[in-house]
């Protein structure tokens, strides 16, 4: 397993500072009553406009590239939500934008912001969408 995929596939996702969506485990109905609460109740991105792994997390540079995110998907009609992804232990934090736009658009605004993958939540599961092509990759990873 490569680390980026490796990296991606222990991601949490924190809504409204209280929900952990734990993505190394199926979606329980706690964690889908909580996507509906916030208006993710369909298909959705969860994209984050951080440097991505590998490059200095600077925050300002950060916090700025967010803003920018967050323009562009209400450009496209969205209603962006923030959320939290980082690790387990959230030693590792990113914070990032949910929005229900079609997949195509999310992609293209992840290679925009260069970033390796975004999460998708296709009403059902989430899976990892890979900027460079690669197939996608469905969480949980089965072990």
């Amino acid at each position: 397993m490569d680390v980026l995929l490796a990296t991606y596939s222990q991601t949490v996702l924190v809504l409204l500072d209280e929900y952990w969506i734990d993505l190394r485990r199926p979606l329980d109905e706690r964690a889908r009553a909580a996507l509906g609460a916030a208006g993710l109740n369909q298909h959705f991105a969860v994209i984050s406009a951080w440097p991505p792994l590998g490059e200095s997390h600077v925050k300002l540079v950060g916090r700025r590239a967010t803003a920018h995110l967050r323009a562009r998907l209400i450009e496209l009609g969205a209603r962006p939500v923030d959320i939290l992804a980082g690790s387990p232990d959230l030693r590792h934090r990113e914070p990032s934008l949910a929005a229900c736009i079609p997949l195509p658009d999310a992609l293209a605004l992840a290679r925009e912001l260069r970033q390796d993958a975004i999460f998708w939540f296709d009403g059902a599961r989430f899976s990892i969408r890979w900027c460079d092509g690669r197939p996608e990759s469905v969480l949980p990873l089965s072990t």
